[in-house]
């Protein structure tokens, strides 16, 4: 009798499910129950609710860090009722753990959530956007849409299976994959199939919260133009008035552009779309865009040109005469330069990686200074020159260049304190107060592009 009843005394304890996840703010780290090697960052919107279904939004980064995707969509989220889940292994690099991590994902949010039937999208940066596009090729019944950020690769029959998807392509004007952007988006025009593409201001990154908050807004229009949720004719609107102000803003350019032929192919019949035609018409005969579109014919030979140059002494010398011609090029030229420059510091990115890896800091160091002479506000190349410098025992030259990333930008300086790399460092008074005019209270909290 005894031994039933400490049974039945202990049975709701050993019963207990896990406490509830948070409503309403970002959870940096979920672990995945049947795979506990993985784990995700979790956005769950302020009136989320265990007993009914919701669309799932799954992010990807580049770096493997969950929490990018998932902050950047929050507030979307949020407004229009989705959880957000950022996976935080999946990265470059090897292919197979990344599909590890990606399944182990997928396993735990269906296991975990009531998913909504045909409401599951994903979205990536860069090398997540590939990840990302696996993913709804894998599950295509599940996903009704794909937002690709800074990637679109349309060849090996890739999209085969995912004409049924909504998809939202964006990137940065001066991304190096510009125009892999602009190839991916005129097949999908080619296929009829449901797609939207607009840049944002900056290189290959994140693009900012507006940009992620219209993309949301693109799914959700498709999920009701597909009869999966009910039509929403104040969002239509509101989209529509969005893209006419962006378009009006480009004013007379190839952005200017494809905004409004976007609008008048979205939303035909529309008195925004009726403007649409109209702006079209005459940027036809603008000599501005005129001379924008020959100049991005010019440079896209000019890619393909730098593209088969051997990266060696030709390759450079390439590089530097762009370099010297940046500064008396006009604003168009100067976005189409600084998008060759950064395909080429996509490059010395790889070869940092791999000297990084192999702790080859000689090597380290002179492919940092290559890097920070591409691109002079990206403060990553300086990081690298400090963390190279640091373990040569150069520790006064690497605090000048830490001290260059704060000025370009940098404001994180938890975690460099943290970062073995700069142990070297550690307890130097010039190290700290660097690391001091980084905190967010000095200036404008700025994340480092990637």
């Amino acid at each position: 009798m005894r031994v039933w009843l400490l049974a039945l005394f202990l049975l709701p304890l050993f019963g207990q499910s896990a406490p509830p996840l948070p409503k309403g703010q970002v959870i940096p780290k979920v672990v995945c129950a049947a795979n506990p090697r993985f784990s995700y960052a979790l956005y769950l919107p302020t009136g989320y609710r265990e007993d009914r279904p919701y669309p799932v939004l799954l992010g990807f980064s580049p770096s493997g860090v969950g929490e990018e995707p998932v902050r950047l969509f929050q507030r979307a989220a949020e407004r229009f009722g989705w959880i957000v889940v950022g996976s935080n292994d999946s990265r470059n690099g090897l292919l197979r753990p990344a599909v590890e991590a990606t399944d182990a994902l997928w396993k735990d949010v269906n296991a975990r959530f009531r998913v909504e039937a045909k409401r599951c999208a994903s979205v990536g940066f860069s090398g997540g956007a590939r990840m990302a596009m696996r993913l709804a090729l894998k599950h295509p019944k599940q996903f009704n849409g794909l937002i690709s950020i800074g990637a679109f690769g349309t060849g090996d029959g890739l999209l085969t299976g995912l004409g049924h998807l909504n998809f939202f392509l964006v990137g940065g004007q001066e991304d190096f994959n510009h125009w892999e952007l602009r190839k991916g988006h005129e097949e999908l025009l080619s296929r009829r199939w449901k797609v939207c593409a607009d840049r944002f201001d900056g290189g290959h990154r994140w693009p900012p919260e507006d940009m992620a908050q219209a993309a949301l807004a693109f799914l959700q229009l498709g999920a009701s133009r597909d009869r999966l949720i009910p039509a929403d004719p104040g969002l239509e609107a509101e989209f529509r008035l969005l893209l006419s102000q962006r378009a009006e803003k480009a004013g007379s350019t190839w952005l200017a552009q494809l905004r409004w032929q976007e609008l008048a192919r979205l939303f035909p019949g529309t008195p925004e779309a009726l403007q649409a035609t109209q702006r079209l018409a005459a940027l036809a005969h603008d000599p501005a865009l005129l001379v924008e579109q020959k100049l991005e014919r010019r440079y896209l030979e000019e890619a393909e040109t730098m593209a088969a140059l051997p990266h060696g002494e030709r390759y450079r010398a390439f590089l530097q005469q762009k370099l010297a011609s940046l500064k008396q090029a006009s604003a168009s030229e100067q976005t189409m330069i600084r998008r060759l420059l950064g395909s080429a510091g996509a490059h010395y990115h790889m070869a940092a990686a791999e000297a990084f890896e192999a702790k080859d800091w000689n090597r380290l160091l002179e492919l940092s200074s290559s890097l920070a002479a591409l691109d002079e506000r990206d403060p990553v190349p300086c990081l690298l020159a400090a963390i190279a410098l640091a373990q040569l025992q150069r520790p006064g030259e690497a605090i000048l260049h830490l001290s260059q990333a704060q000025l370009r930008g940098y404001r994180k300086p938890d975690k460099l304190r943290a970062m073995e790399w700069l142990q070297p460092l550690k307890g130097q008074s010039d190290f700290e107060q660097v690391l001091k005019t980084m905190e967010p209270s000095q200036g404008e909290p700025v994340t480092p592009p990637r």
